[in-house]
């Protein structure tokens, strides 16, 4: 998953409310029991993909999530056994679990991935730098970001020279690994060694580091659609809360 450009809403948001809401929501999928919550969560998540310019489908990876999530829903509904029956082995509180689970990874899948998609890498950086990360950090993030479609295109480059040159990728089992892991891997760790030790340099030439604060060229505006959703997110908490003591009390 890579950040797609646009002009949709989300694409505006400022990247802390978007990283704020994405927490929110993976939290309370874990820590309320419902079993229609991370169903509402994944529903909500693929409408705001969809209005985004992005089909949810053709999200990398999306069809594994998919079938591992499948996988999950059949373990759990077999493997719970409690409430009343439904069909077979099937009964109410496994169907439950299992939609629970199987909710929950779809959840977590689909809004890193509204994330990513929406938010540039660069305006991620700067925006947590402006609420207290240190901007060593913020660099080192920026750079972690940066530098994965390169080393995307680099393993695509090793790869199809050594097919080229009659490495036998087209192994089975085992081999196949050891094969990938000595010679895909070993080219991609010395060509990040090499990059890593020259941006070092560089960054050592330019006195990065040298003094406690630092300016930016950019900035990441706000807007009124920042203030609407962080109201948005304190009301949901404050509803969970309330909720919460409800139940207790």
């Amino acid at each position: 998953m890579r950040y797609q450009p646009g002009q949709s809403v989300l694409h505006r948001l400022h990247p802390v409310v978007k990283l704020a809401w994405l927490l929110w929501v993976t939290a309370a999928v874990f820590l309320f029991g419902s079993a229609a919550l991370p169903l509402w969560a994944s529903a909500g998540f693929m409408a705001l993909l969809w209005l985004s310019g992005i089909a949810p489908w053709r999200i990398p990876g999306l069809r594994v999530w998919l079938v591992l999530g499948a996988a999950i829903l059949v373990t759990h509904t077999l493997a719970v056994r409690g409430g009343e029956p439904v069909w077979g082995p099937v009964t109410g509180d496994g169907l439950a679990s299992g939609v629970r689970a199987s909710g929950r990874l779809l959840a977590v899948i689909l809004g890193s991935a509204l994330f990513v998609t929406t938010t540039e890498p660069v305006s991620l950086a700067r925006a947590l730098m402006d609420v207290g990360l240190p901007y060593r950090w913020g660099f080192a993030l920026m750079t972690a970001l940066r530098l994965v479609p390169i080393f995307r295109v680099e393993a695509h480059q090793v790869y199809r020279a050594q097919m080229v040159r009659g490495v036998a990728y087209d192994a089975s089992g085992l081999r196949k690994w050891w094969l990938m892991l000595r010679h895909l891997c070993m080219p991609l760790l010395v060509s990040a060694l090499r990059m890593a030790h020259s941006l070092s340099l560089s960054m050592e030439g330019r006195g990065f580091g040298l003094h406690r604060r630092r300016t930016y060229v950019r900035d990441v505006p706000r807007g009124k659609y920042d203030v609407v959703a962080g109201a948005l997110l304190v009301l949901s908490l404050l509803a969970a809360l309330w909720v919460g003591w409800l139940r207790n009390s």
